[in-house]
């Protein structure tokens, strides 16, 4: 019971590496005019890879919770359910915060950006994760990932018999399957560009449960992490193995850590609507290296702070919501499954 204690622990803390590290890549890159180039905005040139690490941990954590919980395809619509209850609420909530500031900014004095408007149609497509797919855009970057998300969790329900299946044979057919798809489908909407990320999270929950031991997991990792760096590239290829053997062979318990753990989503939600007006607005006054420091600081405070209101009376209920619906027997691997 305590490796799985340790082993939360670590995907929490790697949450909250991930969700800081994206934060702090937005803040230091997208607000016009706000960094020159230097050591400082150099730090953060490679948060975007927080993405990918959350791609792996969602490839381990979902079919573990699965697992734990008993799951059966009977459960499908059950299983959907739980997911929509546990991250829509957050979802719906920036997407009212991003189109309200949205407005309200566009009225603020000095403001110098073309008029703000969005339509109803592009709004509503939020509510399932379709922009992409109507060729509309969303409201806030970030939301291509949770269509990503999505797409993997309507897939790895259905799967999920054959991603657990005692027989090896057919786990490596399964795999062999997947990996034929993200190799032909590039398309960066789609799940399928995206799989040996999560196919990489999927074997780190193999061996956790004992599927694959010894020579077959060191082989089935080099083979993924080679079709990763196939398909994404030798940095993604590198984040995502590293994030497996942090999975499997690191215990991260630091209290800082777990804190950004537990307020990963909504920091990874709210840090764009809040953190970048906040570092617009500063950066008015800013007019030296060490106010742009200041600034960027009060932007990470003010994302982490919103991030934990989200958290307290959004996020955490939508948790329990989703805890109380069951997958066949009452276990789970963890409450922010």
């Amino acid at each position: 019971m305590s490796g799985d204690s340790n082993r939360v622990q670590t995907i929490d803390s790697l949450r909250g590496i991930a969700a800081f590290a994206v934060c702090f890549f937005h803040l230091t890159h997208l607000p016009k005019d706000f960094l020159s180039e230097g050591l400082l905005k150099s730090c953060g040139s490679y948060g975007w890879l927080g993405v990918e690490v959350f791609f792996v941990i969602s490839g381990f954590i979902i079919p573990y919770a699965l697992h734990r919980a008993g799951y059966s395809l009977n459960y499908y619509g059950r299983f959907v359910l739980k997911r929509v209850i546990r991250l829509d609420p957050p979802y719906l909530v920036t997407i009212l915060l991003s189109v309200t500031l949205g407005y309200l900014a566009a009225l603020a004095p000095g403001y110098k950006g073309v008029p703000y408007a969005v339509s109803w149609e592009q709004v509503l497509l939020h509510l399932g994760y379709l922009n992409t797919f109507f060729g509309r855009p969303w409201l806030e970057y970030v939301f291509w990932t949770l269509a990503i998300e999505f797409q993997y969790y309507l897939s790895v329900g259905l799967l999920f018999p054959l991603i657990s299946h005692r027989s090896p044979v057919l786990r490596t057919c399964l795999f062999i399957a997947l990996g034929a798809m993200a190799i032909s489908i590039s398309n960066e909407a789609y799940l399928f560009h995206y799989l040996f990320l999560f196919m990489l999270g999927m074997l780190a929950y193999h061996r956790h449960i004992g599927l694959v031991t010894g020579w077959g997991f060191w082989l089935s990792l080099f083979l993924l992490v080679m079709g990763t760096f196939y398909t994404l590239g030798s940095l993604v290829a590198a984040v995502g193995l590293a994030t497996v053997c942090s999975i499997c062979f690191v215990n991260i318990n630091n209290r800082a850590l777990l804190f950004l753990g537990s307020i990963s989503y909504s920091l990874y939600l709210v840090h764009l609507p809040i953190g970048t007006r906040v570092v617009n607005v500063g950066n008015r006054f800013a007019q030296d290296p060490i106010t742009k420091i200041l600034v960027l600081v009060v932007g990470l405070i003010a994302s982490i702070m919103a991030a934990w209101l989200m958290y307290r009376f959004v996020e955490n209920p939508a948790q329990r919501w989703s805890a109380a619906i069951k997958l066949k027997k009452a276990a789970a691997a963890s409450g922010s499954a």
